[in-house]
C-alpha cells in the first residue's frame, strides 16, 4: 500500500503519513524512487508503538461514516448559522444607524441631488454669454475683457455654495 491509501486507512492526511515515514516511526515502510510502500498490519504496530498510543481496543471510524451524504453540500452548524446571522444583523444596525445620522444616504436622493446641482451649474454656465456679450463688445481692453469674463464665471461658481444638499 502506498502512503496516500495507508493515510486513508489511518484517517490522517497525506502529509502526515509523510512525516510519520521521514521521522522513522515507521521503520518497515520502504521507499523505492519517490514512493513509499508500506505493510499495513506492521506500520499500525510500529506507528502506534513510536507515537505511544495503543489504537486498538479504539472502534476506527472514518470520516465518511459519519458525513452526511444526502446533501449536495454540507450544511454549517446552529452555532456557525447563529453566527452568520448575527454578523448580518450587525451590518444592517450599522447601515441603520449611519443612515439616521446623516453619513449615508440612500442612492437614488443621492442622484437626484446631483442631477439637481448639474442643471444648476449647466444653466448658470449657459447663461454668462448673454450676460456680459454687450459689456464684452463695448471694451477694447484685452486685459478688461478678461477680467469680466473671469469674474463672472466665478459669481456663477461662488453661487453653487448656496445650494443646499442635504
Amino acid at each position: 500500500m502506498d502512503a496516500k491509501a495507508y493515510a486513508e486507512h489511518r484517517g490522517v492526511s497525506k502529509a502526515m503519513v509523510t512525516k510519520y515515514l521521514q521521522n522513522g516511526f515507521i521503520p518497515s515502510a520502504k521507499q523505492i524512487g519517490r514512493k513509499w510502500y508500506i505493510d499495513e498490519e506492521k506500520a499500525d504496530i510500529e506507528l502506534n508503538a513510536s507515537l505511544g498510543r495503543d489504537y486498538s481496543k479504539e472502534p476506527k471510524i472514518k470520516p465518511s461514516e459519519y458525513i452526511d451524504k444526502s446533501q449536495k453540500t454540507p450544511l454549517p452548524s446552529l452555532a456557525a448559522n447563529r453566527a452568520i446571522k448575527e454578523m448580518y444583523a450587525a451590518r444592517i444596525s450599522k447601515l441603520e444607524f449611519e443612515e439616521r445620522s446623516k453619513k449615508l444616504v440612500p442612492l437614488d436622493q443621492l442622484k437626484l441631488e446631483l442631477s439637481k446641482l448639474h442643471l444648476s451649474v449647466r444653466d448658470n454656465l449657459r447663461t454668462i454669454p448673454d450676460r456680459i456679450a454687450p459689456i464684452v463688445a463695448a471694451e477694447t481692453d484685452p486685459a478688461r475683457i478678461h477680467s469680466i469674463i473671469s469674474s463672472e464665471i466665478r459669481d456663477c461658481l461662488e453661487g453653487l455654495k448656496t445650494i443646499d444638499i442635504s
